[in-house]
């Protein structure tokens, strides 16, 4: 039985408002200063001072623009730093665009071949309706990003740099996805009338040809080799003929990429902890990298984050950004905003909770670059490299309370080296076999 508000009701409530005191003085600061801004709170800002006690030196951040690449910005500046380093280049930047372009190839591949394998669904199934939704997009996860330096390596951002619709995909995003549904049309069609795989498969192929035209329009068109030279820092002059992007990523990175996996902090009753989970429809390199997560409790999950950094290595993670901070600040803080002494309300909720009611989950990637332990080292703030230029936090940077870690943070990519022996050989096994989770899981969101 549904029931109305009743006009009882109402006086009630316009009682109840004028009873609370200041009421008038807090509808005039919230109706000229918005509800952050007449929330927010000094100490926060006192507390959430930019200095620490652990903290690698990654020089000045990159800017993702208007687009969604958190993800590949965090993971290749992951990697810029010990080429920076290590070859004395200040200031070297990989290029987001060429990372940008096989995604986007590579997911609109992934999205027909879902798309032909869900084809005996009905429309209005809830698969389909989440394929079709959005069929590709800027966002992705660890994982993907590296099945395409698997495949494609990385190259300096000098040999594709920027283009209109790197620094702006809104444009291309929508035309792509109108391409792909049109062609999900067809995709469909061909397999509920019985044809040929092999006929389905040819098809496919001349409509990735034609994505492949579109994205070198846009983007532009990556090399298979290049020419690459660069004067280091103590001005010697360097330079790299006929190199291919993989033999690029294994001379100036060099990274085993197997080592670094996704651990991920959801403390729902649905995943038990010191387990391996995926997540169905989720990917971009069809026969490449799956998306895995190893789901551990909150302090061994922290504690992997001190390791790694005191080790010289930066961690990548993922967030809900949009909670409780300040962008401009560079404040992610839970204190940041006392709304529960605005509203004289409570909006508490678990961590579970925020995750089970659709209220949080991983929605930006970013770098952990340092961290403030107390004298039981313990930590009280971290320090983060965002992708969002110098003009927010502090030259880019920003202060995120150990607090807000807890909260708000639910995934690190952690050197495997790092784990017990007792959860490396549990991801070593589950990771053949993980447990496989709904599309639409929170543990799916894309950075």
């Amino acid at each position: 039985m549904t029931k109305e508000i009743t006009s009882k009701e109402l006086t009630d409530f316009q009682k109840a408002f004028e009873d609370t005191p200041g009421s008038s003085a807090i509808k005039n600061a919230v109706a000229n200063n918005g509800i952050y801004k007449s929330s927010e709170t000094l100490a926060s800002k006192i507390a959430m001072d930019p200095t620490f006690s652990v903290e690698i030196d990654t020089g000045s951040v990159a800017d993702q623009k208007q687009s969604g690449l958190c993800w590949v910005f965090a993971a290749l500046n992951t990697m810029r730093h010990p080429i920076q380093n290590d070859f004395k280049i200040k200031g070297f930047e990989l290029s987001e665009g060429y990372m940008e372009f096989w995604d986007k190839l590579e997911k609109s591949n992934f999205f027909y071949e879902n798309v032909i394998n869900t084809a005996a669904l009905p429309i209005g199934d809830r698969k389909v309706d989440f394929l079709m939704t959005t069929p590709q997009q800027d966002g992705g996860q660890w994982d993907m990003v590296m099945a395409l330096v698997q495949k494609y390596g990385v190259v300096p951002k000098s040999v594709m740099p920027d283009t209109a619709s790197r620094t702006n995909s809104r444009e291309l995003n929508a035309v792509l996805n109108t391409k792909l549904r049109k062609n999900a049309v067809t995709l469909r069609k061909l397999v509920n009338d019985g044809e040929s795989e092999a006929d389905v498969q040819r098809q496919k192929d001349e409509m990735l040809a034609e994505i492949y035209k579109i994205l070198v329009y846009t983007i532009g068109e990556p090399p298979a080799k290049f020419d690459w030279a660069y004067r280091d820092d103590d001005k010697k002059y360097h330079k790299e003929t006929g190199i291919t992007p993989v033999e690029f990523f294994n001379k100036y990175v060099g990274w085993d990429i197997d080592n670094y996996i996704s651990t991920i902090n959801a403390p729902t009753d649905d995943k038990p902890y010191n387990h391996v989970y995926t997540v169905e429809l989720l990917g971009n390199v069809v026969g490449g990298r799956q998306v895995r997560h190893l789901n551990l409790e909150l302090q061994n999950f922290k504690d992997l984050a001190v390791k790694q950094l005191q080790s010289g290595e930066v961690v990548w993670f993922g967030s809900d950004v949009v909670q409780s901070s300040d962008r401009k600040l560079g404040i992610m803080d839970t204190k940041i905003y006392d709304l529960a002494g605005l509203f004289n309300t409570d909006f508490s909720m678990t961590k579970a909770q925020r995750l089970d009611y659709v209220e949080s989950m991983m929605d930006h990637a970013m770098v952990i670059t340092g961290v403030d332990l107390d004298e039981n080292g313990k930590p009280t703030k971290w320090k983060v490299e965002n992708s969002w230029g110098e003009k927010v936090g502090t030259k880019g940077y920003f202060v995120m309370s150990d607090d807000w870690f807890d909260e708000f943070v639910y995934q690190l990519v952690i050197n495997k080296n790092l784990l017990s022996d007792d959860l490396k050989a549990t991801f070593d096994k589950e990771t053949k076999d993980p447990k496989v989770l709904a599309p639409w899981d929170p543990m799916g969101a894309l950075a």
